[in-house]
């Protein structure tokens, strides 16, 4: 879990270097399926427009039971600004999330896109890249595995970018 904290505290002192706009920020609400964050809802914040905020919670399946997570994230947003959204369309992403029944962890890196939908406020994000399970008990290793998300999201305010 030492891992897990260093990772976080490199991702909050990243994003603290990036330059903050206030009159940019903006709030959406998120629904998705991922692993590792599972099925989850949560909120992302335009901190300007390049860099978005994320917190989640999420649940799933283990063996007859259900297994919670909790989830920040940061989104660096890079290549061509499109017109419509005046935003940049791919993203990379860095992810940290915590199992509070297992006392365990994962460091998430991946790649992705944000599609807008008919909706002037809403749309769809899909990112793929790898997580890496830090577990707690010292006899297990550090595994890494593909990581895959689908998200729906929607602006809580209309606004350029949504």
């Amino acid at each position: 879990m030492k891992k897990l904290g260093f990772q976080v505290l490199l991702w909050l002192s990243t994003l603290g270097a990036s330059a903050q706009d206030p009159a940019f920020a903006r709030t959406k609400f998120v629904i998705g399926l991922s692993a590792p964050e599972l099925l989850h809802v949560g909120v992302g914040i335009d901190a300007t427009k390049y860099n978005q905020l994320g917190l989640g919670a999420g649940v799933g399946p283990s063996w007859g039971t259900l297994w919670p997570s909790l989830s920040a994230e940061h989104r660096l947003y890079f290549g061509k600004t499109q017109e419509l959204t005046n935003r940049k369309q791919w993203f990379f992403r860095q992810g940290a999330t915590y199992f509070p029944a297992g006392d365990e962890g994962a460091g998430t890196l991946s790649i992705g896109i944000d599609f807008k939908s008919k909706r002037s406020n809403s749309g769809w994000t899909i990112d793929a890249g790898m997580f890496w399970f830090y577990p707690q008990d010292q006899d297990r290793y550090y595994n890494s595995f593909p990581a895959l998300r689908f998200q729906h999201y929607s602006y809580f305010r209309k606004g350029a970018g949504g």
